[in-house]
């Protein structure tokens, strides 16, 4: 089912392929033509490349044909997951694609049928179910449905990392350093980077992060699923960063007036480096800026005191 949530551009297929793909001992099939498996494996390689990962994620196609859109691709594609469930991989996440979708394979049947191995159906039908944004969500939801409940540890997990994004790993640093203030460890990273036998963590947890409010549909399902507590979004701003740590602080039943204190400390000490700006003109360019940004921005151009109007210097 669609969420329709704002700035659900893309493919489905794209947003769920991004999040399987991150569980590295997986081998992910896409039910579909070859095109649709061309076009997104195109893209990771690009992304792996750009990063410095030489390798690939291990990912197939069904390569539906016109004879199996005409006479269906339910045959095609068990013989496709029984081809992979042979090589042993710690799951097979079958993602299926508008085709698959438009002539009515039971893909979710299918993929309860015993194979030896785990296999996971997700819901990715491009042009039936909604945009990049909700393969996402229905990816995490699945994968989530192969973790038990069990007792928590204190920790946090990071639920929705943004894998295509090019600053993911400087934002985790960043929420490792602010998460270090309070004494908190990361349990799981769900999805990226993890395998398959990580997932049974999931449900360790005493709190899970969402990556932004979108995400909420999936910190429901975890809620519900493992009763953990959910905090929906990763810190964005300066005292955006200070409401975070009072937030996590308080989930977990921890005293952040701490940390508050020395992250402060270490907030002024930073803006003292750009002293020198305070002052000059200018002039923003909002168009493109993520929902939440813009506030966090004139917040900064507040605190260093800069002057924004025509003719000032242009800041994207």
């Amino acid at each position: 089912m669609p969420m329709n949530s704002p700035g659900n551009d893309g493919c489905t297929l794209t947003g769920a392929l991004a999040v399987a793909a991150e569980v590295r001992d997986a081998v992910t099939i896409i039910h579909g033509p070859a095109g649709c498996a061309h076009h997104n494996v195109s893209l990771l390689h690009a992304v792996n490349l750009s990063r410095g990962r030489m390798g690939m994620p291990r990912i197939l196609s069904s390569d539906l044909t016109e004879e199996d859109v005409i006479f269906g691709g339910e045959p095609v594609l068990e013989e496709t997951i029984r081809s992979a469930a042979r090589g042993r991989p710690g799951v097979v996440v079958v993602l299926s694609t508008c085709v698959a979708g438009t002539i009515g394979d039971d893909v979710a049947a299918l993929c309860r049928e015993d194979y030896g191995v785990p296999v996971v159906h997700v819901p990715a039908a491009g042009f039936m179910d909604g945009g990049f944004h909700d393969g996402t969500l229905q990816a995490l939801i699945a994968l989530g449905g192969m973790a038990q409940k069990t007792g928590t540890d204190g920790s946090v997990n990071l639920i929705g990392e943004k894998s295509l994004e090019f600053e993911v790993e400087e934002h985790y640093r960043e929420l490792r350093r602010l998460l270090d203030l309070l004494g908190v460890q990361v349990n799981l990273r769900f999805v990226h980077d993890i395998r398959t036998a990580d997932i049974g963590r999931l449900g360790r947890a005493s709190l899970n992060i969402l990556r932004e409010p979108a995400l909420a549909p999936a910190g429901d399902a975890f809620r519900a699923r493992f009763d953990t507590p959910c905090l929906d979004t990763f810190p964005i701003g300066m005292s955006g960063t200070l409401i975070f740590l009072e937030k996590v602080g308080d989930l977990l039943d921890r005293d952040s007036s701490a940390a508050i204190t020395y992250e402060t400390r270490y907030q002024h000490e930073v803006l003292d480096r750009f002293e020198g700006l305070r002052g000059q003109k200018v002039r923003l360019d909002t168009a493109s800026c993520p929902p939440g940004n813009d506030a966090c921005t004139r917040e900064l151009l507040e605190i260093l005191d800069l002057d924004t109007g025509p003719g000032g210097c242009p800041v994207p």
